[in-house]
Order: C-alpha cells, then structure tokens, then sequence
C-alpha cells in the first residue's frame, strides 16, 4: 500500500464519520427538543370594570411582565389606573369606552397597587380594588 492509496480513504472515512455526527447531532437534537415546550405566555388578568367596582377586588400576580385586559361592562367609560403606595401612577389605560376592552402591559416589582378609576367621582363612589404583585 502507497502513501497515495491512504489519503484517499482516509478522505473517505473522515468525511463519513462527519455526515455521521451531523445526522446523529441533527436527529438527536430534534429528538430531544420535540419532548420540551417552550413555557406558555402568561395569560392576561381579566379585570372587569362597571358601575363603580372593578371585579376581582383583590388581585395577586407574580412580578415581571403582566398584562391586563380590562373590559368596560357597564354603561358608561371608566379607566384603569394603577399607583404605588405613595399614590404615584405606575399604569394606566386613560379610557375605556362602554362595552370595549383594553390591554396594558405592565413590568412590576414585588409591592402592593391600587387599581383605581380617576374619572370624576368613581374613586369616590368605591371604584378601587388592591393588586398585590409577589416576587
């Protein structure tokens, strides 16, 4: 056997040994993937809102990202304020028309918020409910 005979079936086998490894890499790879899902989008926090209560009146979450889909059932528009402990406006939704919903996302730290309607008289009225976001 020459020098010359080797080179080419070592050519040979190198590059069937690398087909190997990219299909085992390839197959392999599918097969481990396809048994993990990637986790589930949070689903939004259903807030309803009417005359002049919000529903649920406590809410607890999880911090990070939340979104908050507010749907106006009563008869006329209200809005979605959320504020800190100090009263200071974290979020809000300036106003949601009877009948309508919106969304909000909002990036929470741990705490406790007020969700609150700043129109004219319906914080008064009783239009408040209490978010508590844990970490």
């Amino acid at each position: 056997m020459t020098a010359g005979d080797v080179r080419p079936k070592a050519a040979v086998f190198l590059v069937a040994a690398l087909g190997v490894a990219v299909a085992i890499g390839v197959l392999g790879g599918q097969a481990l993937m396809s048994g993990f899902a990637a986790p589930a989008a949070p689903r939004p926090m259903l807030i309803k809102a009417r005359e002049f209560v919000f529903e649920p009146k406590e809410v607890t979450v999880r911090s990070g990202e939340i979104t908050f889909e507010v749907k106006n059932e009563g008869a006329i528009e209200h809005n979605f304020v959320l504020e800190d402990s100090a009263q200071k406006r974290v979020a809000q939704i300036a106003v949601i028309e009877a009948g309508k919903t919106e969304d909000l996302k909002v990036m929470l730290r741990p705490g406790t918020f007020a969700i609150v309607c700043n129109l004219p008289g319906h914080k008064d009225a009783g239009m408040t409910a209490t978010l508590r976001v844990q970490p």
